[in-house]
């Protein structure tokens, strides 16, 4: 820009003096052409003078002389008219001039009617004379002339001022021919001569040699000795006297030094022209010389200026794709790494973002803002590891006081297992197992802050388990177990060992958010459809707003990558959307019809086991073959069959039992197996007595609550009825041994 500004001054400085040379020619063409018109005036005014004094003078020769006069003043009116009304300084110079030419033809006119007196004649074209001199003297001014040509104008001006004191004798002594000399006549003699001598001296004093030599070689001569004379006889004349000087020859000598002074002003002024124009292209030359030079610097720069910025956006562009590739990606995943490794194990860390800013010293600010953003990745770089520290001690802590509290709820469950097994007081009793709820609760909340830590739940179970059992374990994890109804679950359906924990925690969790929300019943069913298992838990409550359910679907969908302190407050979703992700399960809530809501989980058939039935024998029995069929696995093993149970030995009496075998007896489904039931008082499985002296189950320590099924070649056949009469007995049992608290108790 400094440039390019620099570069204009200078081209619009010398543009303007190029202007002004051109201008200031035009001027020193007027001023010549204003000195013919002057010196052409001045010879009308001798043949006007001429024609006025002879009474037999022939008009002809004022003719000649106006027409030619009329030619000059074309000439001059055309070249000061290309100045127009712009150039206020030009046209108020010519303004008096121009309007003295403009009131000739009137006084032509009165001239060739003899209407004019000659010394009216005589003033009127000296004043027009007059005002042409003042012309060619102002020029070097309003033409901003340096001092030379200024100069130089003076001495034609002083030139065109010598030939009109020469006019002004011609004309006194014209007009005093044979007429006695006044004293104003005498006085104007006088003056006109001492005019010439002082213009004369004038144009000596500041001419050059050469111009000297015109003036000279003009001024020298048989004519111009004469004219002296004339002049030395004419200036000798006294007061009262007449003037004894033939007119004709008067005129002709004097016309003749004139005309040789009027040569010498023609060489002049046309040597100022040469010089003006010689000036003029000088400076245009150097203007056009100045306005390469400068268009060559500014062409310069802006190569210079692309090639610089070039070079910087280039640079500018590594930059931005290394700051890009290390925010987008490099960062991200350092980031990443840094959480998943131990920050206490230095050489488990990896290593710092790589510096993107040159070593030694910074050439510009792009450099610095490149060690700039270097010192915010390394930032970055401490403070990712200063947070995965910190996560790091946050998920110990947590796992830590999950694992003890998991430890101790499964203490408090053996110690209660022990006093439900020797207790005989039913009210004791059944303060025991309401405790023994609020212990599998109390190992519920414990396995969230588990899961939440990012840690397994248990161990890994030896056998596959039913479906139904499953939802029964969950079940036996919350409060409001009574309100929730075990509904249609497909008997086909086993969960595999690895499922087992991670689904009963999964289930437990939306059947206590629905119990906890939903003042009515909740209902859990499962059912296989097509190439996927569906469970779904109902309940009836008011609902959800549409906005919390896409909130909620969402987490559930997605779940957080980093646990918040939110997730601790409400674990019931972040510990079933982070189960679901790890399992590849499906958890939605949709709404339901016509109010509450359902929590459907869909489980991929890839990750069940799916028990196909026998197929039908006709004839001979022949060996099994593989089911096809779209939804169904290869053949894992028959559904368990629970064995009936066998009466205690000398145990006391349990009232809600033998109620409800008063009430309903004892369906055949049921002693085969069903949703509800209860545990063989037998040897269990995994060592040690199944129920307590009373007849009551027994909760095994460290293990499933339920007792591992066993292998059956054939499923059960079970009637549907079965189910719904002993739920009924059994509750009918339930309120008479456990009577409802009334309201206000």
């Amino acid at each position: 820009m400094a440039t390019v500004l620099f570069a204009a001054w200078g081209v619009a400085s010398t543009g303007q003096r190029a202007r002004a040379a051109d201008r200031l020619q035009a001027l020193v063409a007027v001023s010549a052409v204003s000195g013919e018109v002057v010196d052409e005036l001045s010879r009308e005014r001798l043949v006007a003078a001429q024609f006025l004094t002879g009474s037999s003078a022939s008009v002809d020769p004022l003719l000649a002389q106006v027409a030619r006069t009329d030619r000059v003043v074309a000439d001059y009116r055309q070249r000061h008219g290309r100045f127009g009304a712009r150039d206020v300084e030009a046209s108020r110079l010519f303004a008096a001039f121009d309007g003295q030419l403009g009131q000739l033809p009137a006084l032509r006119d009165q001239v060739r009617g003899r209407s004019v007196s000659l010394t009216t004649v005589l003033v009127r074209y000296r004043v027009a004379v007059s005002q042409g001199l003042a012309v060619r003297e102002a020029v070097g001014q309003v033409g901003g002339a340096d001092a030379q040509i200024a100069d130089q104008l003076r001495v034609a001006a002083a030139l065109s001022r010598a030939s009109e004191y020469a006019g002004v004798q011609q004309t006194t002594v014209l007009a005093g021919d044979g007429v006695v000399v006044t004293q104003a006549a005498q006085r104007e003699l006088a003056a006109a001569r001492a005019g010439y001598e002082e213009s004369l001296l004038t144009v000596a004093d500041g001419s050059s040699g050469r111009w000297r030599s015109w003036l000279d070689q003009a001024l020298t001569g048989p004519g111009v000795l004469a004219a002296q004379r004339f002049d030395d006889e004419v200036s000798r004349a006294r007061v009262g006297s007449r003037l004894r000087v033939d007119a004709a020859d008067w005129v002709r000598a004097t016309v003749q030094r004139r005309d040789r002074l009027h040569g010498v002003q023609t060489r002049v002024d046309a040597d100022i022209a040469a010089e003006v124009s010689r000036r003029r292209a000088s400076q245009w030359a150097t203007t056009a010389v100045l306005t390469g030079a400068a268009l060559t610097l500014v062409v310069v720069a802006g190569a210079l200026t692309v090639w610089q910025g070039r070079a910087l956006a280039r640079r500018l562009r590594r930059v931005r794709d290394a700051v890009t590739r290390v925010a987008s990606r490099d960062l991200p995943d350092l980031v990443r790494r840094v959480s998943a490794t131990d920050p206490g194990d230095p050489s488990a860390m990896p290593s710092a973002p790589p510096a993107l800013a040159p070593t030694g010293r910074s050439r510009d600010e792009i450099d610095e803002v490149t060690a700039a953003f270097d010192a915010l990745a390394m930032t970055v770089y401490e403070t990712a590891a200063d947070l995965a520290r910190q996560r790091l001690v946050a998920a110990g802590a947590v796992e830590a006081v999950g694992r003890r509290c998991q430890g101790m709820a499964h203490l408090l469950m053996r110690e209660l297992d022990r006093a439900e097994r020797d207790e005989a007081d039913e009210k004791t009793l059944a303060t025991l197992f309401a405790v023994d709820n609020l212990a599998a609760q109390l190992l519920h909340a414990t396995q969230s802050l588990l899961v939440l830590s990012g840690r397994a739940l248990g161990s890994v179970h030896p056998e596959p388990v039913a479906l139904v059992t499953v939802a029964q374990a969950a079940l036996s994890r919350i409060r409001e177990y009574r309100r929730v109804v075990v509904g249609s679950v497909d008997g086909r359906v086993s969960v595999p060992p690895a499922l087992i924990d991670d689904l009963v925690h999964l289930l437990a969790s939306l059947l206590d958010n629905a119990t906890r929300y939903s003042p009515g019943e909740t209902v859990i069913s499962g059912h296989l459809l097509g190439d996927q298992v569906v469970v779904q838990v109902i309940d009836t409550g008011a609902g959800i707003t549409p906005d919390l359910m896409a909130r909620l679907n969402a987490e559930l969908a997605a779940p957080a990558p980093m646990i918040a302190v939110e997730h601790i407050r409400r674990q019931g979703v972040a510990t079933v959307a982070m189960l679901a992700a790890v399992h590849g399960l499906r958890v939605r809530l949709v709404a339901g019809q016509p109010h509450g809501t359902v929590a459907v989980v869909e489980i991929p058939i890839s990750a069940v086991l799916i028990a196909a039935p026998p197929p039908p024998v006709v004839g001979p029995a022949l060996p099994a073959r593989r089911p096809r069929g779209h939804g169904m696995d290869a053949p894992t093993q028959a559904l368990p069959l629970i064995p009936a149970p066998r009466p205690p030995q000398d145990l006391q009496p349990t009232p809600v039992y033998e109620e409800t075998t008063r009430q309903s007896p004892v369906s055949p489904w049921f002693v085969e197996g069903a949703t509800v039931h209860l545990p063989p008082a037998g040897p269990a499985p995994y060592g040690g007595a199944a129920t307590t002296v009373n007849g009551l189950p027994k909760r095994q320590p460290m293990r499933t609550p339920f007792a591992p099924p066993t292998v059956s070649a054939r499923p059960p056949s079970r009637r549907p009825d079965g189910l719904a009469g002993t739920a009924r007995a059994y509750q009918r049992g339930l309120g008479h041994r456990f009577p409802q608290p009334k309201e206000g108790q």
